[in-house]
């Protein structure tokens, strides 16, 4: 693995187009809609662990959801 691979996951939106499903305080990116126990942010963030080590990993989302 390349340790100068970085990536950056945008993560943003406001729950409008998964809607009902998703919501403002609950988006998509935090929603299990594959079914497989893993929300679709994880399951991204894994895909590129195999190509980017994970502290190369930034998310970029709304101040809202940081926590």
């Amino acid at each position: 693995m390349n340790k100068n691979n970085f990536c950056i996951i945008m993560a943003g939106g406001i729950g409008a187009r998964f809607w009902p499903l998703s919501r403002q305080h609950h988006p998509k990116q935090f929603i299990d809609i594959l079914g497989n126990g893993e929300t679709l942010i994880q399951a991204t963030f894994n895909r590129f662990t195999r190509i980017c080590p994970p502290e190369n990993i930034y998310i970029v989302t709304n101040e809202i959801y940081k926590s």
